[in-house]
């Protein structure tokens, strides 16, 4: 596998897009944190409230992929991935051109939902590669589209530094972040006119029914209980 791993044809070709989708979904999640202090400094924040930003950024996040595997499971992950990137560009946008911190508040919990995109490409690359591979192709998968975070922090700084032209002390953050999204979604466009959801031959298989369990009896009821607490925890927590 690891000498085909470069010929970026059939599967592999499919992995190398899809860990890229993943890598860009987490420069657009983790591209706060980088240019934090110099949003603190040309809108005037306190400290807490950065810290506010940076709960935020996490804040959808685990409800979100429960819906974003909900979707993954009717509409296959080569329409979920390109929607999910091509929405990354709305909440970009939006703090880019948040003039106070309630709307830097609200384009942040909008932008906490593109860390869910990490289990769309867990499906796809299980699609596409056979058991005895899987394990390898997804810790590619999940290396390199981790890098991500690591990928802004790197060079958003860097970027938002040339994209002053020299007119400031202040970096340009609105328009690096804003940048990040445009991205995203210039690629969520390409990735989805260049990856299947399946190999020729392969059918998706989707759930016979997209709506809810039915909870039946009092033990399912408690059951469903337990099984929601540990997110209604972590949601208040946050709040």
């Amino acid at each position: 596998m690891l000498t085909e791993l470069w010929s970026f044809r059939g599967r592999y070709r499919i992995l190398h897009l899809t860990w890229f989708a993943f890598f860009l979904s987490f420069v657009v999640w983790f591209n706060l944190a980088p240019l934090a202090t110099s949003l603190k400094a040309d809108l005037g924040l306190e400290t807490s409230q950065i810290r506010t930003l940076a709960i935020c950024n996490v804040a959808l996040t685990v409800p979100a992929r429960i819906i974003i595997g909900m979707l993954l499971d009717k509409y296959g992950p080569r329409i979920t991935y390109s929607l999910l990137l091509m929405y990354a560009a709305i909440p970009c946008i939006g703090f880019a051109l948040a003039q106070n911190f309630s709307q830097l508040v609200i384009s942040r919990l909008a932008l906490s939902i593109v860390g869910a995109g990490f289990v769309i490409g867990i499906r796809m690359v299980a699609e596409w590669f056979p058991p005895k591979e899987i394990g390898l192709a997804e810790g590619i998968y999940g290396g390199w589209g981790n890098f991500g975070s690591a990928g802004a922090a790197f060079t958003l700084p860097t970027i938002a530094a040339w994209l002053t032209f020299g007119s400031g002390d202040v970096l340009n953050w609105r328009l690096a972040i804003a940048l990040t999204g445009i991205i995203a979604a210039l690629y969520g466009a390409f990735y989805f006119f260049n990856v299947q959801d399946t190999p020729p031959g392969k059918v998706y298989q989707k759930p016979k029914r997209a709506r809810g369990l039915e909870v039946t009896t009092q033990k399912d009821f408690l059951f469903l209980i337990l099984m929601n607490i540990p997110l209604t925890g972590v949601l208040c927590l946050l709040a």
